[in-house]
């Protein structure tokens, strides 16, 4: 393949590669910011600081976005080669689809490369300087949340009443919480005055309410529990108000990679937990594969369309990406239950996406095959009559 057509593939790919990733790259981040919106537009955020939000989140984001548009480049690309004609014109000049590869390699290699570097050395650290700046926020959250006369929801699971409420001081009058954090227990708290301040460490916020009385009541309303207290301190992470992920989660997510396999294999680890460290481990690993594999598969997907329109590609790429991530997903329930290992829920689908791959590439080379190859079904079909031939000359020469 010269150098021309190679520099042509090659920006036949970039184009829909680059559309692709930063049109899923810009759901993803939006869909995460709706999220979190809720929460940011209680505080005193930026411009800035929203920016910042967004770079940091965006490594994270990558890990999902690159494989998707690695399999769209290579779908749309030869999506819009094969309905223009250009595939036949370049078989009938005697190349066949192999001697494509060279600048289909190029480009996933760099993909793959780029999403290594990314998920191994880049995503931790953006991981935990994301959860910094989000603590920051949710701390200068706090006297914008201390509103009078008005219910205030904006914490998952518990609800404030706020009589009088003074954000210099952090002092409130007249205080109610109903706290439904643990589904099976409804409790209710009603106090006189309660203050309001921060741990050492800056990660929990402390109301410390007096002169009041608690009420628990459980789901199947027996039991009622009235205590009536002087002083009680009611803790709330800076996570729950800013609507973060579970600490466990967001300890393992800010680990490396070494720091899994490390944590993975000390003593005394739980097996739920060593499968749940293993399986992040294995999945820092087989996703940025994915996108040499799935770029790969996209290529006899888009040789296979027939159609001019692009739709075509774009339905074929999200329907198997769409099934790649169901895979994904199957398989960390699985490990997390400890039904199947770690290595098995982790690389699974990417063995399985890399077979499809290499039958749809057999089965699109043949076409272009001078001297394309018999089913084994015909082959034994024309073989039948040599061996039937042979078994009875075989019979009649026996005494």
């Amino acid at each position: 393949m010269g150098f021309t057509l190679y520099r042509y593939i090659l920006k036949e790919q970039l184009v829909p590669f680059a559309l692709a990733a930063f049109g899923l790259g810009f759901v993803l981040v939006a869909g995460r910011m709706l999220q979190l919106a809720r929460h940011l537009f209680t505080t005193s955020v930026t411009f800035m600081d929203l920016l910042q939000l967004m770079a940091l989140i965006l490594p994270k984001l990558l890990i999902f976005t690159l494989p998707m548009a690695a399999l769209m480049a290579t779908v749309l690309a030869f999506v819009r080669m094969n309905g223009d004609n250009e595939l036949t014109a370049l078989h009938s000049a005697g190349l066949s689809l192999h001697q494509l590869l060279p600048a289909i390699f190029t480009l996933v290699i760099a993909i793959t490369g780029f999403s290594y570097i990314n998920t191994l050395w880049v995503v931790p650290g953006a991981n935990k300087a994301f959860e910094v700046k989000l603590k920051s926020l949710g701390r200068a959250s706090v006297p914008l949340l201390m509103r009078e006369g008005v219910f205030i929801d904006v914490v998952p699971n518990l609800v404030f009443f706020f009589r009088s409420a003074d954000p210099s001081t952090m002092s409130i009058r007249g205080f109610f919480v109903e706290d439904q954090r643990h589904p099976e227990i409804r409790a209710t708290i009603v106090a006189e005055k309660a203050n309001v301040f921060f741990e050492k460490d800056e990660d929990h916020l402390v109301f410390r309410v007096e002169n009041g009385v608690i009420t628990r009541v459980p789901d199947d309303l027996k039991g009622a529990q009235a205590v009536s207290f002087k002083t009680y301190d009611l803790f709330l992470s800076l996570d729950e108000i800013m609507g973060g992920t579970p600490e466990s989660t967001r300890r393992r997510q800010n680990m490396t990679a070494m720091e899994l396999l490390h944590h993975s294999q000390a003593e005394n680890t739980p097996p739920e937990r060593e499968a749940t460290l293993l399986l992040e481990f294995h999945r820092r690993l087989a996703l940025p594969f994915s996108c040499l594999i799935l770029g790969i598969l996209g290529v006899p997907l888009g040789v296979a369309s027939r159609q001019k329109s692009r739709m075509t590609g774009i339905a074929l790429g999200l329907g198997i990406f769409l099934s790649y991530y169901v895979l994904l997903t199957a398989g960390k329930g699985l490990a997390e239950n400890l039904i199947i290992p770690p290595f098995v829920a982790g690389w699974g689908p990417n063995v399985l996406a890399g077979l499809l791959a290499l039958f749809l590439w057999m089965k699109a080379h043949e076409p272009a095959s001078r001297s394309p190859r018999m089913s084994w079904i015909e082959l034994w079909k024309n073989r039948l009559p040599f061996f039937r031939n042979k078994i009875r000359h075989s019979w009649k020469q026996d005494p």
